[in-house]
């Protein structure tokens, strides 16, 4: 599996397991039947890091929290668990990961009358 998938299914599973009020919440994309508040993962990017004999990327990825309009300090509060689920994480799996590196947490108001939150993150995987 290549690690950007793999980073994305690491995350889904380590916020679902870590953030109670997320569990079965949390999304590639979300549809618009699905219930406040949720999470969806954002844009990513990765840049080459690779050095003698290993193959790396340092990957970005952006985690949006989404709920209504009146629930700005929900939004913060799981904005504030997901940092804490995240922050300093590294796991196993088909690749060699460094800890993740929180970067941005940002709450603020979306034009659809929702309250959006960003939080995000940064980590360096090693091709196996």
């Amino acid at each position: 599996m290549k690690s950007g998938r793999a980073l994305r299914r690491l995350v889904i599973a380590r916020i679902e397991d870590q953030v109670p009020d997320l569990a079965g919440k949390v999304y590639d994309q979300a549809t618009a039947t699905d219930e406040h508040p949720y999470c969806t993962l954002g844009p990513s990017d990765w840049r080459p890091d690779d050095g003698d004999c290993i193959k790396g990327k340092i990957w970005s990825l952006q985690i949006d929290v989404w709920d209504e309009g009146s629930r700005k300090s929900r939004v913060e509060d799981l904005c504030d668990e997901i940092s804490a689920a995240l922050g300093d994480f590294e796991a196993e799996g088909d690749f060699a990961m460094h800890p993740i590196g929180v970067t941005l947490v940002r709450v603020m108001d979306d034009p659809s009358g929702d309250v959006h939150g960003v939080v995000q993150i940064e980590v360096s995987l090693e091709e196996a």
